[in-house]
């Protein structure tokens, strides 16, 4: 666990300029479920590029609005009562955000933009009026809930019954499959958090972490230029996971 930022700042949207149109994420986009083309207003929900550390949603918000992540990524976490952050989750492009105060009403984690980035939003209760009009959206909207809970509860049994390799293997391993899911690169690909968030994540020591670039890297598993990373070989690399290839398959949105 690290100390949270006191310096991150909820975001404020300004006029949007950028419409679903020629939005590079349109086919993952809640949007899409009230055809765009046809409503203007709707379309434009783009907002100006976040900057790291700004907050997207901090715990204990009321529920406005539900999100998609257009470029960049983000991290999920929740404050413990000493004051700490426990990391969740990270978030790529064509993820939605924000359901999870579907139930309560409130956002159970925060979310944080890690670099520079940009989301859509469409405003909660205009989605639930939407019900009868697209179920295509709550149709994604159940479909992203699935996919994190199963990350959820994969991420709970990467903790409890896996070692630190395995757990580290496993995590270079889904970040591979989930960029090419996203078109980009398998192999070669920059990390946008830095390892101090990796050993929060996979509940590590910084050191430990800082360690195991070294190995993999000097055992010619992984090559490594700060946040580059190029992976040399997958078998070795699932083989460390306890892997068969399941997590290289794995395309999801977080």
């Amino acid at each position: 666990m690290t100390n949270k930022s006191e310096a991150a700042k909820v975001i404020d949207f300004p006029k949007a300029s950028v419409t679903c149109a020629i939005c590079p994420w349109a086919r993952a986009c809640l949007d899409q479920a009230f055809n765009p083309a046809q409503d203007e207003n709707r379309a434009q929900r783009c907002s100006a590029p976040l900057k790291r550390n700004q907050h997207i949603i901090r715990q204990g918000d009321e529920l406005e609005y539900l999100y998609v992540l257009r470029s960049g990524s983000a991290k999920s976490y929740f404050d413990s009562s000493d004051g700490l952050e426990q990391i969740v989750a990270f978030h790529y492009p064509g993820d939605l955000l924000g359901f999870d105060a579907i139930g309560e009403g409130r956002h159970q984690s925060s979310i944080i933009a890690l670099e520079t980035a940009a989301l859509c939003r469409v405003p909660y209760r205009e989605a639930e009026a939407a019900w009868l009009e697209a179920p295509k959206l709550w149709t994604e909207i159940m479909r992203a809930a699935a996919r994190q809970m199963h990350d959820k509860n994969n991420h709970a049994l990467l903790l409890g019954q896996k070692s630190a390799a395995a757990r580290f293997a496993s995590f270079l391993l889904d970040v591979s499959a989930r960029l090419a899911a996203r078109g980009c690169s398998r192999t070669e690909f920059n990390l946008s958090m830095p390892r101090q968030d990796i050993a929060n994540y996979l509940s590590l020591a910084v050191e430990t972490v800082s360690r195991l670039f070294g190995d993999l890297q000097s055992n010619g598993v992984i090559a490594v230029d700060r946040r580059f990373v190029r992976i040399e070989s997958f078998e070795r690399l699932r083989a460390i996971a306890g892997d068969g290839g399941g997590a290289a398959k794995h395309a999801h949105s977080g």
